[in-house]
């Protein structure tokens, strides 16, 4: 005994169907949009990382701080960073230099603070209104409560 099976090309989704497969569709297309979207600004501020240079600054980046804007999705590149050593490689180096560059070489450092501030001008007036009508403030202090109660995390408000 066999059974007949329909291939996926074959097979044809009812209205129903087709009504829910379409709204998915775009569902994960703004959720996608909404992550895509350059709606915020960063203050990155480097250092040189101590421990793989062995305290050594010539083996250091040097400290410094710029300004990049990104979207949600990039945002845990730059947190990685503070959480990891990194190294650039000297400009003009093949992928194969780069893989073969000495140790002793290379120029280490780390991310010391990434600050988040929105870019696009709805997030920013949302950001000020939100500061003006103390919506920071309440939850700074709802926060602070429930530390002092002691509630597991999944109790929590924030």
């Amino acid at each position: 005994m066999t059974t007949k099976v329909k291939k996926k090309k074959d097979y044809k989704l009812t209205k129903e169907q087709q009504k829910y497969s379409d709204q998915l569709k775009l569902q994960r297309d703004l959720i996608n949009e909404q992550l895509q979207r350059k709606d915020y600004i960063l203050t990155v501020y480097q250092i040189g990382d101590k421990s793989l240079s062995n305290g050594d600054p010539e083996r250091q980046v040097r400290m410094t701080n710029w300004y990049v804007v990104c979207s949600l999705e990039e945002i845990p590149n730059y947190i990685k960073k503070m959480k990891t050593s990194f190294w650039y490689p000297p400009k003009g180096l093949s992928e194969k230099e780069k893989k073969d560059y000495p140790f002793e070489k290379k120029k280490w450092g780390r991310y010391l603070d990434v600050v988040i501030e929105p870019f696009s001008k709805d997030m920013e007036e949302n950001y000020l209104n939100g500061s003006k009508e103390g919506f920071f403030e309440r939850w700074r202090e709802v926060h602070k409560r429930e530390e002092e109660l002691e509630l597991p995390e999944e109790r929590r408000s924030i």
